[in-house]
């Protein structure tokens, strides 16, 4: 069966296929199959509701198929597994074709950096297999700035990259959040497209898809909320007390006095970063 072709065929855009042990250093055999799934950017509306990137629902639509590819495959014969958990971008460096700017993302001739990639092993080594390049390509950046220029917490600097300064980096983490990065988020309830969006390399952005998180609901139904968005985003990005601590961030932000009680109520739940998130939101309002 050819595997790649039926991954074409459930709507993944691209599947590069290497040897496993080249990958790897030599630690698994047969073929490792890199199947890139993409999405269209949007503008990022500017309103006081949560915002989500659209890569999380691309990325949670591609884990689905790929988990219902990998059933049915396996059934047909096929020695397929998926294996996220190898390390891709020192790979993904040394693939032809692909490339790598200062924000540390991959991007794909004709896809930009806008993909999801899920990972597969395949039992079998392929025929036609992509040969890596000996060393990392350099950085395809030359003397472009832009990226450093529209971080909103400057994580992108001559030195490279630096992921504790990375708003993303914070974002469902469960852990509080440091002042400087708090008001770096504005009402992104998950992702930040900044790095992206004025890359020469992508596409601009085109129209506006995100409706928003209403505020009010995150902060009084949080676990209403995971469930109905659990399905878009992931179990992994819909912990309740993840969201409460993120939405008190957000309406800090927004200057949500509409919110005042609600986010006053939260001073006494029993997460402590919840409780820290809600004071300083708090606080942040009384100070404009």
């Amino acid at each position: 069966m050819d595997v790649s072709r039926y991954l074409l065929d459930k709507g993944f855009a691209r599947v590069i296929a290497l040897d496993a042990q080249e990958c790897t250093d030599g630690a698994e055999s047969g073929s490792l199959l890199l199947a890139l799934w993409p999405y269209e950017a949007e503008n990022e509306p500017d309103m006081s509701e949560g915002w989500i990137h659209p890569y999380y629902p691309a990325s949670q639509k591609a884990y689905m198929t790929a988990v219902e590819a990998t059933s049915e495959l396996q059934t047909q014969g096929s020695g397929i597994t998926m294996r996220d958990e190898i390390r891709l971008k020192p790979v993904m460096a040394r693939i032809p074709g692909l490339s790598q700017g200062r924000n540390t993302l991959s991007y794909a001739e004709g896809m930009g950096s806008r993909f999801h990639v899920k990972t597969f092993l395949l039992d079998e080594k392929l025929p036609e297999l992509t040969a890596l390049e000996d060393k990392p390509h350099p950085l395809h950046c030359g003397t472009c700035r832009a990226c450093m220029a529209a971080c909103p917490n400057h994580a992108i600097d001559e030195e490279g990259f630096h992921r504790e300064k990375c708003i993303r980096n914070w974002m469902l983490s469960g852990k509080p959040v440091p002042e400087d990065v708090r008001k770096a988020m504005g009402s992104r309830l998950i992702g930040c497209d900044e790095c992206q969006r004025c890359c020469p390399h992508n596409r601009r952005p085109e129209g506006q898809t995100s409706a928003g998180v209403p505020l009010r609901e995150l902060l009084t139904d949080p676990k209403g909320v995971c469930e109905r968005l659990r399905p878009l985003i992931g179990a992994n990005l819909t912990i309740p007390n993840r969201l409460l601590s993120q939405a008190c961030i957000m309406a800090g932000n927004a200057g949500r006095t509409d919110l005042t009680d609600e986010l006053t109520a939260l001073g006494e739940h029993p997460s402590q970063t919840v409780r820290e998130h809600a004071a300083w939101a708090l606080e942040k309002m009384n100070r404009v």
